[in-house]
């Protein structure tokens, strides 16, 4: 279509009309026709986009899209560069727009564009910037860079602000093993984390609107939630935790936590006491100040009377996990009746040395070895006693190891130099090795400073100097934070 094919405009123009079921769409440049497919609505609309954004890049000037689909109409300019913005705000209306003429000989420019413009825009709708794959190609030749695109209005975009976007591709390296690929991205309140669940199906972020976000693992928004703070007093990310025998996102502020269902509601707020300290370690949340350990329990902090010589180490629902440096452990809840649990001696193992630490659900102990020098370091179920995966290390990478439960995943756990693999106890170890976070088969950390990932073979593969490990595994994806944006990306 020319430009003189649309009077008083400059600019040729595109009209794309997505069908009923988002399958299929129709796109009419230039008095060409052409139909696009997609095994999804967003495959459908990014190759109905493609080929608009093709076209203004082979003319080198932009195109005026003319988009509709059965929630309203949008305009659109799509640049030489590949990028789409949104050209009005759109309100879908009563009147239909006319779609490309039946197949048969071409129309005319203006017969195919005949029809009023859109003035407003769906509720939940964002402006978008949309990128073509073909002219993506031509902007990362040029050295261009990444450019951000969002779905058409009505797809995807819920409540609260900060609607789930997407970017081509990433503008720093990605981690080892996954693409630079992004599937969606969102922006996030500055200075904020996210959240993702260790099943790896529910995120959790805050966007500038100040709004909870939690989102499933294909990145569609299943509620938004109005802050009931500011997010600069919160504390730390969000966390997925058992409350109430249910699972919930739990915010923390100087003096109070703050617990959403995830089967949505009101939130639940629970007083801290001064100078309290919560843990994150177990499924549930711990908190504790000098004397006493509490869990919440009701919209109140109940407390749980600890063994003498015991520290409280975790939390699993209401039930609280206390240990002493040498021995048994014991798991005590607000209603008492304790139970102790011994560790089983490892095969290649002497004498215990010490308990070292309890992270989600193993306690994790040191133990002599039957030969040789060094330390056999095991991980122990914690509810049972027995011996999940062991290995001999060297008890200088074990100075400095930091208790934390972010190197804990469903696929792997490690602890030091330590890489073990629950389904089948084998464990690798990596001198020198620091874990930072198990995501999917990988846990991600640094060896003598450099950023790597190891696998549960113990293979270590470096990362690129400005790469960003991963936060978590959200269904297959990576999510990973750069520049106050979360963006989730497939493997390769």
């Amino acid at each position: 279509m020319s430009r003189e094919s649309r009077p008083g405009q400059s600019r040729p123009t595109a009209v794309i009309v997505i069908a009923p079921d988002e399958r299929s769409a129709e796109i009419l440049i230039e008095g060409k026709r052409q139909l696009v497919t997609g095994q999804a609505p967003k495959e459908t609309r990014r190759a109905a986009l493609d080929a608009a954004t093709g076209y203004a890049a082979r003319i080198g000037q932009p195109v005026l899209i003319d988009a509709r689909d059965a929630n309203g109409y949008w305009r659109l300019v799509a640049t030489p560069t590949g990028v789409v913005q949104a050209a009005d705000q759109v309100v879908p209306g009563p009147e239909p727009a006319p779609a490309p003429a039946p197949a048969g000989p071409a129309v005319s420019g203006s017969e195919a564009v005949a029809r009023p413009e859109a003035k407003g825009r769906k509720k939940g709708g964002r402006g978008l910037v949309i990128v073509g794959a073909a002219v993506l190609a031509l902007v990362l030749l040029a050295g261009a860079g990444a450019v951000a695109w969002r779905f058409l209005p009505g797809f995807g975009a819920g409540p609260g602000g900060g609607a789930t976007a997407d970017v081509t591709t990433l503008n720093h390296p990605a981690p080892p093993h996954f693409s630079t690929t992004v599937d969606f991205s969102a922006q996030i309140a500055p200075g904020s984390r996210p959240g993702v669940s260790r099943r790896g199906d529910l995120l959790a972020y805050v966007d500038p609107e100040q709004h909870l976000n939690l989102l499933d693992a294909d990145g569609e928004r299943l509620w938004s939630a109005e802050l009931p703070v500011e997010s600069g007093e919160v504390l730390g990310e969000p966390w997925f935790v058992q409350y109430g025998g249910e699972d919930a996102v739990v915010m923390e502020t100087a003096r109070t936590l703050w617990f959403w269902p995830v089967a949505d509601g009101d939130p639940v707020d629970v007083e801290l006491p001064e100078a309290a300290s919560v843990q994150y370690v177990g499924s549930s949340v711990l908190v504790r100040t000098e004397d006493e350990a509490f869990v919440p329990v009701g919209g109140e902090l109940q407390p749980v009377r600890v063994p003498e010589g015991s520290a409280p180490m975790l939390a699993d629902g209401e039930n609280v996990l206390a240990a002493v440096l040498h021995g048994p452990w014991t798991w005590v809840s607000p209603d008492d009746n304790p139970v102790q649990v011994t560790a089983q001696r490892p095969d290649d193992a002497g004498e215990m040395e010490s308990v070292v630490t309890a992270l989600r659900e193993y306690v994790i102990v040191r133990w002599e070895p039957l030969r040789g020098e060094g330390t056999v370091l095991a991980f122990h179920d914690s509810q049972d006693g027995s011996v999940v995966g062991s290995a001999q290390v060297d008890p200088a990478d074990l100075e400095d190891v930091r208790h934390r439960s972010g190197a804990i995943g469903t696929r792997l756990a490690a602890y030091g130099p330590a890489v073990m693999n629950p389904e089948n106890g084998r464990t690798a170890v990596v001198p020198g090795f620091e874990p930072d976070i198990a995501v999917g088969s990988l846990v991600f950390g640094q060896v003598d400073g450099a950023p790597v990932a190891v696998d549960a073979e113990g293979r270590v593969e470096e990362a690129a100097a400005e790469s960003v490990p991963p936060i978590g595994l959200l269904g297959e994806r990576a999510v990973v934070v750069h520049e106050d944006h979360l963006y989730a990306i497939p493997s390769e």
